[in-house]
């Protein structure tokens, strides 16, 4: 007798520790994701910085994008390490939004949709 009263306390304390556990799992996934979309922000505001803060750069980027081959080496460099960081931060804003709509695609659910 005296077991089954343990097992039943046991059962009234585990029950209510992992419906916290499971609260405090989905709040941490949500900040970690809201960090994640202000890391991106402010990857994005960086890189637009250099379009409207710098002149000279400004000037190599649309020669670049008209026409690549006619830059100087320099700004070839310049321009390319731009485009590669320009290309990485869509990635990084792309990727969470395909893998989301695959697995809308496969049926399962998201978020408790």
């Amino acid at each position: 007798m005296l077991a089954a009263i343990g097992q039943l306390a046991a059962v009234f304390v585990g029950i209510p520790s992992l419906i916290y556990l499971a609260v405090q799992i989905r709040e941490q996934t949500k900040e970690r994701r809201q960090s994640a979309v202000n890391a991106l922000t402010v990857q994005w505001g960086d890189l637009t910085r250099a379009l409207h803060e710098n002149a000279d750069f400004t000037a190599i980027y649309l020669r670049g994008v008209q026409s690549f081959h006619d830059l100087d080496a320099v700004s070839k460099l310049r321009f390319s390490a731009f485009q590669n960081r320009f290309f990485k931060n869509f990635e990084g804003m792309y990727t969470p939004i395909a893998r989301a709509y695959l697995l809308l695609s496969y049926g399962v659910r998201l978020n408790g949709r």
